[in-house]
């Protein structure tokens, strides 16, 4: 605390001032470093300068924190080395420490420089001292008073600093319910720059999610659910009752499961007719908020289709979350979906757990294999998309979501329909903008873009500095009929690009192994290439023989083809194959699960 007695010398002197007038002497104060801060009489001339030279007796005062009377001053033995030792003008000085907190922070002292002066302290000295003794501890705290506001300024400041550094937000309420200071987060949440002296309404919906409640904060016309606690202040007033903490819960539980879009760029890939018309109509729902229904063979790119709706739309800023129906096990699904409260169920995680639909909040919900949701949870799905509200686990409160719904299935839904395994309802609430990709083998024209793109996107991955494909490796790729369609020629070039030389050459010799087994279509029929063909007993070599579930899929598929794929279509075409309505929905779903 040096110095601490200049920073309140206009008290300091005040005080000094009424201590001579009542004294009938000269005061003198000086600092913890002998500068005379303030000064009565014969001293007032001397303010604000050092006197460390002649302060002997102050000196002692500083050093030992105790009072110190001098009698005879020239004469008394702490005058020694005083400049004026034997030729001291003053008759009698009482020198008494000004102590605050253990320390020494200054000197209040007492001249008498007159018999007269002198006779007058001598005759009462006791009520001097005391009066002197007073004096010091009204200066001294003074002083600490200046200190303590110092200190609780710089704690006060640090507090604002760590409060607005901090990602919960954080709101000091009043009595009746107003904001008297909120923190840069809460301002971000909330998204009003001005929330202090806004009157909030807080409604607890009664349910726990991860340790803490969970409210209706309505502050501002704007109302959000929150996960937070509140917490009554010990010394509550009109402005200063109750401290807020809170998270918005869609947030919270972004950064804790981390479901943003784990996709891909959503980049369609390549120059067939049949893909840009693809993107064409992305173009055209993307801003929508109408629910979209993908269809497709399995590894057609169902899902870089969604996430390309996605990044093209209006809600390209918000969540992307993508759930696969069929990887879930059946009896987590649903809390996958709509969350649940704590001690919803046993096993279930003690803090509790919102859904993908929450998670998904103004953003868009991809549905992945939604031929695969059970029965019982299609008919909650079908009321989510209706009410636009869903309701967790364990919990009777409802919540209201904003989310754009994208489904894919490989599946035949309308044969599932037909055979009760899903809800025509839901089909219909689903199926507002149909979406269909072609097979791969049906726009080979893509082949050649897609080959480029996957051989550049694993040759940087594995370091590779470059990766060429020969024509005549690029024409085997493209005439291959790659019934496992996109996925399964990326993974093939994934394959190849690691079975490449040191040039980077992706030959014929860098295939799998297992890729002339395969077979290709050559001219309408699908034949095995020569030299993998084993002889007959003739020992001639069978180059057209096809499996009998291949001709069946053919015949089906060229049925198809000529009457349509319509209901009346789909009933011609069994007539003519020769099989009842029933078993060609049922071979149709089994060439889609052989995908």
């Amino acid at each position: 605390m040096p110095g601490i007695l200049l920073e309140i010398q206009e008290t300091v002197e005040q005080y000094a001032s009424i201590m001579a007038k009542i004294a009938d002497v000269d005061v003198e104060v000086v600092d913890a470093d002998l500068y005379r801060v303030a000064g009565t009489g014969i001293f007032k001339q001397l303010v604000n300068m050092d006197m460390s030279a002649e302060g002997y007796t102050y000196q002692q005062v500083l050093k030992t924190g105790k009072l110190q009377v001098i009698y005879t001053p020239g004469e008394d033995p702490i005058c020694r080395n005083c400049p004026k030792n034997h030729n001291c003008t003053e008759e009698i000085e009482i020198a008494m420490p000004i102590t605050a907190r253990g320390k020494t922070i200054g000197v209040i002292g007492l001249v008498g420089s007159s018999p007269q002066q002198r006779a007058t302290i001598l005759q009462d000295e006791e009520t001097y001292l005391k009066l002197i003794e007073q004096i010091a501890s009204f200066i001294a705290a003074k002083a600490m008073e200046l200190v303590d506001q110092r200190k609780q300024t710089s704690m006060l400041a640090a507090l604002a600093y760590i409060i607005n550094h901090m990602d919960q937000g954080i709101m000091v309420l009043g009595s009746k319910g107003a904001i008297t200071m909120a923190n840069h987060a809460a301002k971000k949440q909330l998204k009003i720059e001005q929330l202090e002296g806004m009157p909030v309404e807080l409604t607890p919906t009664g349910d726990k999610l991860n340790n803490q409640n969970e409210y209706l904060l309505l502050v501002g016309g704007k109302k959000m659910q929150v996960l937070g606690e509140i917490s009554p202040l010990y010394e509550s007033d009109e402005g200063y009752a109750e401290v807020f903490v809170f998270t918005h819960s869609q947030d919270m539980h972004q950064k804790m499961y981390a479901m943003t879009a784990a996709v891909s760029a959503g980049i369609m890939v390549g120059s067939s007719k049949q893909t840009a018309t693809l993107r064409a109509e992305i173009e055209k729902v993307a801003h929508s908020t109408s629910t979209v229904l993908i269809t497709g063979e399995s590894g057609t790119g169902k899902e870089v289709v969604a996430t390309a709706i996605w990044r093209a739309g209006n809600r390209n800023k918000k969540q992307f979350v993508a759930l696969n129906c069929a990887a879930i096990p059946e009896s987590l699904l649903e809390s996958e979906l709509f969350g649940y409260v704590k001690g919803a169920f046993t096993g279930a995680d003690p803090n509790g757990r919102i859904g993908k639909f929450e998670l998904a909040n103004q953003g868009i919900i991809f549905l992945d294999e939604i031929g695969d949701m059970p029965l019982y949870l299609q008919a909650k799905l079908l009321r989510v998309l209706q009410e636009r509200k869903i309701i967790r686990i364990g919990s009777n409160h409802l919540v209201p979501v904003d989310v754009r719904v994208i489904a894919a299935t490989n599946k035949n839904l309308k044969a599932m329909i037909a055979d009760g395994k899903f809800r025509e309802d839901l089909y219909y609430r689903l199926n507002v903008i149909p979406l269909h990709i072609q097979p791969l083998r049906q726009r080979t024209q893509d082949i050649p873009d897609l080959v480029t793109r996957f051989t550049e996107q694993y040759a940087a991955r594995f370091g590779k500095s470059r990766c060429s494909v020969p024509p005549e490796t690029m024409q085997v790729l493209t005439n291959h009929p790659w019934y496992g369609n996109v996925r399964e020629l990326e993974n093939t070039i994934e394959f190849m690009v690691n079975m490449s030389d040191e040039e980077g050459v992706l030959g014929l010799n860098t295939l799998p192994r297992d890729f002339f087994v395969q077979g290709r279509l050559v001219g309408g029929h699908y034949s095995l290439l020569e030299g993998d063909v084993p002889p007959d007993a003739s020992g001639e070599r069978l180059t057209e023989i096809m499996p009998l579930k291949l001709v069946e899929r053919q015949e089906i598929e060229k049925a198809l083809k000529v009457f349509g794929n319509t209901t009346q279509g789909k009933k011609q075409a069994a007539k003519t194959l020769g099989i009842g309505l029933a078993t060609l929905y049922r071979k149709m779903d089994e060439f889609s699960k052989r995908e």
